[in-house]
């Protein structure tokens, strides 16, 4: 192995000294030889210091120096490099080195072409700072450097370094070839220092040569060591005048390098690895949801602010079925990192390096190949050993239909498998979502197995444990949870209503075929047909296009606008039109927590909950003639 020449310029900073020795002491597996000048410190005990690290280690080489006089850092460091046989690295006094620092740092030097420096990450490194870009950080999570460098260790950088526009003197690798070729710093024009190894690293890139970070090393740099700040301060502003004037295009060149920031999927990666590793205790909850809207993804936004208000970490997997490729985000603290990826394959091996304590499935709709997916989540489950936690926010378990609106658009009432295999083959899609496979046997086999593996079988209402254990017979009571949705109270806002403004009912929320869009469009029909004084306010979209003078529809669901949009129509009566068994319906309980009458069929949830509701009405058939009659009778009991 190559001996490497480790160059460390001391100037007072005698607090830094024990650690730093220590480190290289203890960590160093490489070749290597100190050549250490102590620039004339005026604190004694720096030189006491060093004269006893040299007396007490004979075993290592050590070339130790003190100037006479203080010469500055630039010319010290030059002074020591006439000394350098081999390539070199350059060390600040404020640092502490891992384990096998060395070799990795040396390694694109010895080994590739055309490279004139290596810096390391660290915590304070500028455009080399971890975890946060160009921020002088406080090292990641407290853990102990040679405890970080160990997962920096697992990045791969397949020989593919990032070029960097400078590298950061803290600690810095050089090239002893491109060093005999451009010479070593400009001590005319940088004198004390600050600018010098910006400047050499642009001259060597106009020789043709490029300065690279090491992707898989970590250094710790406590910062601080070489100049009180304020002289750094004052050097730093007069240096970087003078560093723009040799190059012109430097500003610039930085500015391009932190804009397209291509360190920044490595930082992330090593975020998320640490973060999701380091405590055992609390790792990741791996959440998988679609992108389409609605309910669930409404309990997803929840879930994760929850977990982020509770210092938690979530991986959160959707699918997105118009790109056709899978999008991963994770969420901790300030931090949410995001990667795309068509291949299930990919996704799979970022799995291999994040720590998952439990898997939350809250939706598979518009998934590719669902039941694939299944298994795939039973095999993470398994690797990882971690707990499976089922949402059933809809009845997808029971059928790809989940809705479970039979080729009729009626409830189907969970019928046997040659009923639902007759309606399979009826069906082509599913709200824009195609049915794959036509065979009921096959979907509730593979659901019954993965349903059987879950530790806890999440439902919100009582409604819904009937129908899945209609499904399902053999499913545990242990293993189901009921825990309704919780919903924020509505402040409620009241206006005067006119005495000429006609009888209107409300409806809360977006408004599909499965949420009663023909039901609605049957309503108006009627009040048209027979003349009745009578509007439908839909407070929410329309899916089914309707032109009438009794309808108003008012777009975009808005929460927190709702109160005000209902005083402003007067509405006198809410109904829920939905002929599929919702599994909650959030609009049903805002509904009734702003205290208005409420009107639903007797189906699902919303039913469930209106019966316990003392201004509730439930419509026992679904029929929009006999809802809209029930409706108008219930209504006077509140005139």
């Amino acid at each position: 192995m190559e001996k490497i020449d480790i160059i460390i310029p001391v100037y007072n900073g005698l607090e830094y000294l024990p650690k730093l020795f220590e480190s290289i002491f203890q960590n160093t597996n490489q070749p290597y030889r100190l050549i250490i000048f102590d620039d004339a410190s005026p604190d004694k005990k720096v030189w006491e210091f060093l004269q006893t690290l040299k007396n007490s280690n004979p075993e290592k080489e050590i070339l130790l120096f003190q100037n006479e006089n203080n010469l500055g850092f630039v010319k010290t460091v030059n002074k020591a490099v006439k000394l350098a046989e081999n390539h070199f690295v350059l060390l600040n006094t404020d640092v502490e080195v891992p384990p096998g620092w060395l070799g990795r740092l040396i390694f694109p030097i010895l080994k590739l072409k055309n490279i004139a420096s290596t810096t390391p990450f660290t915590n304070s490194g500028t455009i080399c700072s971890f975890p946060d870009f160009v921020k002088d950080n406080e090292i990641f999570e407290g853990l102990d450097a040679s405890e970080l460098d160990k997962y920096f260790q697992m990045v791969k950088s397949d020989w593919n370094f990032v070029p960097l526009p400078t590298g950061i003197g803290f600690c810095m690798a050089f090239n002893k070839s491109v060093v005999d070729e451009i010479g070593m710093f400009d001590e005319q024009t940088f004198e004390k220092g600050y600018g010098e190894e910006n400047d050499w690293c642009q001259r060597a890139i106009k020789s043709g040569y490029k300065n690279v970070v090491v992707p898989n090393l970590f250094v710790y740099h406590k910062h601080g060591g070489s100049f009180p700040s304020e002289e750094k301060k004052r050097l730093m502003e007069e240096n970087f005048k003078k560093l723009l004037k040799k190059h012109p295009n430097y500003a610039k060149d930085v500015e391009n390098f932190i804009q397209k920031d291509p360190l920044k999927n490595v930082r992330n990666f090593l975020i998320m690895l640490i973060s999701s590793n380091f405590q055992k205790n609390n790792q990741a909850v791996l959440f998988i949801d679609h992108e389409l809207g609605g309910g669930a993804n409404l309990y997803r936004k929840k879930y994760v602010e929850k977990a982020l208000r509770e210092d938690e970490r979530i991986l959160l997997l959707t699918y997105d079925a118009r790109k056709i490729e899978y999008h991963i985000k994770y969420y901790y603290k300030k931090y949410s990192i995001s990667y795309s990826s068509s291949d299930l394959g990919e996704i799979k091996k970022l799995f291999e390096f994040v720590g998952i304590s439990k898997i939350v499935l809250s939706q598979l709709v518009s998934y590719e190949r669902p039941l694939e997916f299944l298994q795939f989540i039973e095999t993470v489950k398994g690797e990882k050993k971690c707990a499976l936690e089922i949402l059933i926010h809809d009845y997808y378990s029971i059928c790809q239909i989940f809705t479970l609106l039979n080729w009729k658009d009626e409830y189907c009432s969970v019928p046997d498998l040659k009923m639902c295999n007759e309606c399979l083959a009826r069906k082509k899609q599913e709200y824009g979502i195609r049915i794959e496979i036509k065979e009921q046997t096959i979907w509730r086999k593979a659901w019954n197995e993965f349903l059987s593996k879950a530790d806890k079988i999440v439902l919100f209402s009582n409604a819904s444990e009937e129908i899945l254990k209609k499904a399902y017979t053999n499913i545990s009571d242990e293993k189901i949870k009921i825990i309704p949705h919780e919903v924020e109270k509505f402040s409620v806002a009241t206006k005067k209503k006119e005495q000429s403004h006609p009888f209107t009912i409300g409806i809360l929320g977006g408004i599909n075929k499965a949420k009663g869009s023909e039901i609605v469009k049957e309503m108006i029909s009627i009040i048209e047909k027979e003349n009745l004084d009578i509007k439908i306010a839909v407070i929410g979209p329309l899916i089914e296009k309707i032109k009438s003078d009794k309808l108003k529809v008012l777009g975009v669901y808005d929460r927190e606008k709702t109160p005000l949009l209902v005083a402003e129509n007067n509405v006198d009566v809410f109904f829920i039109p939905s002929i599929w068994p919702e599994t909650f319906s959030y609009t049903t309980q805002e509904i009734m927590n702003m205290g208005h009458p409420l009107a639903v069929f007797n189906l699902g949830a919303p039913a469930e909950r209106v019966a316990k509701y003392d201004k509730g009405l439930i419509i026992p058939k679904i029929d929009a003639k006999l809802a809209l009659d029930s409706i108008i009778e219930f209504s006077k009991k509140f005139q």
